[in-house]
Order: C-alpha cells, then structure tokens, then sequence
C-alpha cells in the first residue's frame, strides 16, 4: 500500500516537472506548496531560526529551482535537487552574514548605519568595547599586504564580487577569491592571537 502510494507520487511529480519545464507556472505552484514546508524547516535549522532570514533564503531556493528546470537533469529526485539548493542557499547566507559581522566597521561611514549601530546600546562599556574591536579590526586590515589590502577594502568596503574586483584589478577572479581567503585567514590569525 505504502510502496503503491509512493509510486503513484513520484508518478505526478514526474509530470508536474514536465509540465513545469514546459512553462505551466501552475504545476510549479503545485511542486512549491509540496516542498515548501520540509525546505522552510531545512533552512529553519541551518540558519538558526532568524525567521527574516529564512523567508528570504526560501523565496530565493524556489526562484533558483524555477529558473533552473531547464538545468535539472532527473539523476537525482527534484526533492534531493531542490534541497541542495537550499543548502547552498543557506550556506551562502552564513558566509554572507560572517563577513557581514567582520567587517560591520565598514559602513560606519555611513550616517543611518552609524546612528543604528550607536541606538543598539547605550551602555558605555559595551561602547568601548565595540570601538576597541573596530579599532583592533582596521589597524589589521591596514597592515595586510597589499595584494590582499586592496581586495579585502573592494570587496567588503564597496561590496563587490570577486567578478568585479578581478576587472578593476586585471587579476584573473580566481586569483581574487584566493586572495580573500587568504586574507580573512591572516585577518583571523592576527586578530585571534591578540
């Protein structure tokens, strides 16, 4: 009976794939209400429940699978493609929100995020603290070689992609992404050993 029911699933999503891929938005609404939960509660736990986080992490795995039927090869199930995606997805937020927390000084530069971060406590210690941090943070990156310097300041300052960064510089973005990790690495070695 159960075996019977699993085929006959397996059966209709097959077919609401293909209709998907052939343009029906409403199969892919189908295969979306089917999935969304079991990817919520996915990106649920990789992201620590920040429920802000996790809605915009969702939106962003189904417009990826939608706009990548045409990639979807069937090797595996699309639940198992679907949730690769989502845990892509949900890695890359991590990765984006660690070097949002290390670089949080950058953008003190500007007024609105400077008044917010001054409103998050009034606590004078805890101000002193963050000021030594930020301090102990830009004396690290000002003492970063250069071909790291420059890289670290694009990417993290300006928010640029390795792509863009590799244009401006003439480096190969390969080299860049190189040149990223290995400065964070120092950044954390220097900082850590502090």
């Amino acid at each position: 009976m159960l075996a019977e029911k699993q085929q006959k699933s397996d059966l209709s999503e097959q077919t609401l794939l293909l209709r998907a891929r052939a343009g029906e938005t409403d199969a892919f609404d189908c295969l979306f209400r089917e999935h969304k939960d079991g990817v919520y509660a996915c990106l649920w736990n990789l992201l620590d429940g920040e429920a802000d986080l996790v809605e915009e992490a969702v939106g962003s795995v189904f417009l990826s699978a939608y706009t990548g039927l045409g990639r979807f090869r069937g090797a595996a199930s699309f639940s198992t493609w679907l949730y690769r995606i989502a845990v892509n997805e949900a890695h890359a937020r991590i990765r984006q929100k660690r070097r949002q927390q290390l670089f949080r000084w950058f953008s003190l530069h500007d007024p609105e995020v400077a008044k917010a971060a001054v409103a998050t406590s009034d606590d004078p210690a805890d101000r002193l603290l963050r000021s030594e941090e930020d301090r102990r943070l830009r004396q690290a990156v000002q003492c970063l070689p250069e071909p790291y310097r420059t890289a670290v300041v694009l990417r993290y300052l300006s928010g640029m992609a390795a792509a863009e960064i590799a244009e401006i510089l003439h480096r190969p973005a390969g080299t860049v992404r190189y040149q990223l990790s290995r400065a964070l690495q120092i950044l954390r070695e220097r900082l850590g050993s502090e």
